[in-house]
């Protein structure tokens, strides 16, 4: 009798290799950390919920709260705010701290718009350019795989794409340390 049967549908490591439009729910590696700019900043790690990528990880959309002006103030107040309206977190939910939106948003789901961006280090990756409600159809990957270096487009340098929201920032592959999500007493 065999120990098991192989089955490419059972693997560590499962990617998502298109970009488009994903129903995600927010994985527990989510983490709060501090920008390279010493501000507040969730690192939000998400996990593919339908299609043929369900299980797939699309990682490391930072989001940082910056209030050095009014004006960012106001812009990071629109930011996490835009994501918890599409994670369906109620109206009128306070927000005392980054880490407690990072808690809270854990396990939640909602669907982002993801594309390919170059990053320093020349590599691409797929990051997150807009937050939706949770598609009713199901995850829409557009058929646009990795590039590869000859497919590079003006709009894909120095790890910005050109159709990026502004004032949204642009991800990294930098580790956070873990939070301890047991807390019961969540606005969320």
């Amino acid at each position: 009798m065999a120990l098991f049967t192989v089955d490419p549908n059972n693997v560590f490591g499962k990617t998502v290799d298109e970009a488009g439009t994903y129903n995600v729910k927010v994985a527990d590696s989510s983490v709060y950390k501090e920008s390279s700019t010493h501000k507040p900043m969730a690192v939000l790690n998400f996990e593919v919920l339908d299609g043929k990528y369900a299980g797939g990880q699309i990682r490391y959309d930072n989001v940082v709260w910056d209030d050095s002006t009014t004006e960012k103030y106001y812009q990071s107040i629109t930011r996490f705010n835009t994501i918890m309206v599409m994670a369906a977190v109620p109206e009128g939910t306070p927000l005392n701290s980054i880490q407690e939106f990072v808690t809270g948003m854990i396990g939640k789901k909602l669907a982002i718009d993801v594309d390919w961006t170059q990053s320093q280090n020349g590599k691409f990756y797929l990051t997150v350019q807009r937050y939706r409600p949770l598609l009713k159809e199901g995850s829409q990957p557009n058929g646009k795989k990795r590039p590869t270096g000859d497919q590079v487009t003006d709009d894909m340098v120095n790890g910005f794409n050109q159709s990026q929201q502004q004032g949204q920032p642009a991800n990294n592959q930098q580790q956070g340390q873990p939070i301890d999500v047991s807390n019961d007493e969540l606005p969320f």
